[in-house]
């Protein structure tokens, strides 16, 4: 079975499910794809229900970061703490999106909200499961939202490194290293969870259609090169939310 992060790789979801709003546009030779999902609209997909806004660009130009400002305006809280948390195992090129974007964030209190941030690493180093350490700091620090980013995984090679998700329904640490933990969303966090993510790597059965490959998976060659091109376009939109 394939397995994607991108909800807009979705089949069902691109087929005209009932209560499913999907809404495409191209702005500044930005593809941007916005697809809400209902609660119990679709209960046999894999996407949970939520709003997921996908922009399908390059990062190093000036257009994305833009974008992906505006995008997340849309889903995060007008006022409050933000709580950046950058998921994934930092020693792992394909898996460092979420350490990488932190370290570049600017945590500071602005005149409508805050920022702050977090680098949780992996469960195997700190032996905390990533969404209990999470839950913890929001609550200590009165945080009104988090916004978790992390390193997906898709079907289509070519939106490897070239594709960023937005969504509301939260993610599962680990998805881009295929080793996924507890979900991290309002249910479990008890605030509103916005995840950023890039699909930094594909199984390798979806490249090449030969299911003795799902235990493999495929990355570009530069992905140290977009890994940090990625965390610098989603930091430059993070920064940019605080005033």
């Amino acid at each position: 079975m394939k397995k994607t992060d991108l909800a807009v790789e979705s089949a069902r979801l691109s087929s005209g499910i009932p209560g499913v709003r999907s809404v495409s546009r191209t702005i500044g030779g930005v593809k941007i794809t916005d697809i809400k999902i209902p609660q119990g609209s679709v209960p046999s997909t894999r996407h949970p229900a939520g709003r997921y806004i996908t922009l399908e660009g390059d990062p190093s130009g000036s257009a994305l970061p833009a974008l992906l400002k505006r995008a997340a305006e849309q889903l995060l809280p007008p006022s409050g703490l933000i709580l950046a948390a950058g998921l994934g195992n930092p020693d792992i090129t394909r898996d460092s999106l979420g350490a990488l974007t932190i370290r570049r964030l600017v945590p500071r209190r602005g005149s409508r909200c805050a920022l702050a941030a977090v680098e949780t690493d992996v469960t195997a180093r700190t032996g905390i499961e990533t969404v209990r350490m999470v839950r913890a700091i929001a609550q200590e620090l009165h945080a009104t939202c988090v916004l978790a980013v992390d390193s997906l995984c898709c079907n289509d090679p070519s939106r490897l490194c070239r594709t960023v998700q937005l969504s509301t329904a939260g993610i599962i640490p680990g998805s881009g290293a295929a080793a996924s933990r507890k979900e991290l969303s309002r249910r479990t966090v008890g605030i509103p969870v916005i995840a950023v993510g890039v699909p930094t790597a594909a199984l390798l059965s979806s490249v090449t259609g030969n299911p003795a490959h799902k235990k493999y998976l495929a990355a570009p060659t530069d992905e140290d090169i977009e890994s940090q091109l990625w965390s610098d376009c989603i930091a430059t939109a993070i920064n940019s939310i605080i005033k």
